[in-house]
């Protein structure tokens, strides 16, 4: 048998057996019975000449073969999806991103624009320090921009380095003064002064603060709230120190009384880079395109 003999509706099982892991919720998704289900499983153990899945208590949890089917499934069927449906006129348009909030300042102003001229409803949420290739590949997040190399490579996803920039640590005029002297930072230095912790992942997952570990040494988080927006006024209040991409600062309306210093370790350089799926439609690509346009100026 080869893939033109195959009854294809099987593979729509399989793929939505992979997601839902559960008989009842495929049924109910492609509108069939629970003992239709069952048979096209039986009938893809047959052809296949493999388990696929195994039963733990209510759940169908995937072989390894079968996670590895459908990653090759979900870009197949979205792209199929996308260029038979996705065309229609009153289709509606949806693009879930996943972004660092540093960015928020550069992009949030593009994003507003894009949704008006081309009717998208935009959802943006906060990166986090974990993997997000299943998500990408499901269809629940369509673009994930992340900070650091450490998200795992599949052909079905495209991945794009956007660029690096350096860290520099923020302050306002209550540090000034034991500041205004230096042109630079070492990295070791930023355990000397008491900080203000903006980012949405905890201290111990910070690629900033695993380094100095490695080096015996600690940041002192005196107030810690992930909000970059208040930040300005924080660090106008209060001799306190942040530590945050050149980009937010760059692209910061609200410097008032605010200076930087560059972190001069390679330690504090960071890399951005993009993932997204394969085979997008038109729109949804364009979309991608201009986000990467919009935030290369800011990383070299």
């Amino acid at each position: 048998m080869n893939i033109l003999q195959m009854d294809m509706n099987l593979l729509k099982v399989l793929y939505l057996l992979t997601s839902t892991g559960s008989s009842q919720k495929t049924a109910d998704k492609l509108g069939i019975s629970t003992s239709a289900v069952s048979h096209a499983l039986a009938r893809l153990r047959e052809v296949l000449n493999e388990p696929l899945f195994r039963r733990e208590g209510h759940r169908q949890v995937p072989t390894l073969f079968a996670l590895s089917l459908k990653e090759k499934l979900t870009p197949l069927f979205s792209a199929l999806d996308g260029e038979l449906f996705g065309h229609l006129q009153d289709a509606p348009r949806h693009f879930n991103l996943v972004a660092p909030p540093a960015l928020h300042p550069i992009l949030l102003p593009l994003l507003a624009q894009k949704s008006t001229l081309a009717n998208v409803d935009i959802r943006c949420q906060n990166f986090e320090r974990r993997s997000w290739r299943n998500d990408l590949l499901e269809g629940s997040i369509d673009m994930v921009i992340a900070v650091g190399d450490h998200q795992q490579r599949t052909s079905a996803l495209r991945y794009a380095l956007i660029g690096s920039t350096r860290l520099v640590a923020v302050f306002g005029g209550p540090l000034q003064q034991r500041l205004q002297h230096k042109s630079g930072l070492a990295f070791s230095e930023l355990a000397n002064y008491a900080h203000y912790y903006c980012h949405p992942w905890p201290q111990a997952e910070n690629e900033l603060d695993r380094q100095l570990e490695r080096q015996g040494l600690q940041r002192r988080i005196q107030l810690s709230c992930a909000d970059y927006a208040q930040l300005p006024p924080v660090l106008r209040a209060a001799p306190l120190m942040a530590v945050v991409p050149q980009p937010w600062f760059s692209a910061q309306p609200d410097k008032r009384g605010l200076f930087t210093l560059p972190i001069l370790d390679n330690l504090a350089i960071g890399h951005l880079f993009s993932h997204y799926r394969q085979g997008e439609v038109e729109w949804k690509k364009r979309l991608i395109s201009a986000l990467h346009a919009e935030l290369r100026p800011y990383y070299q």
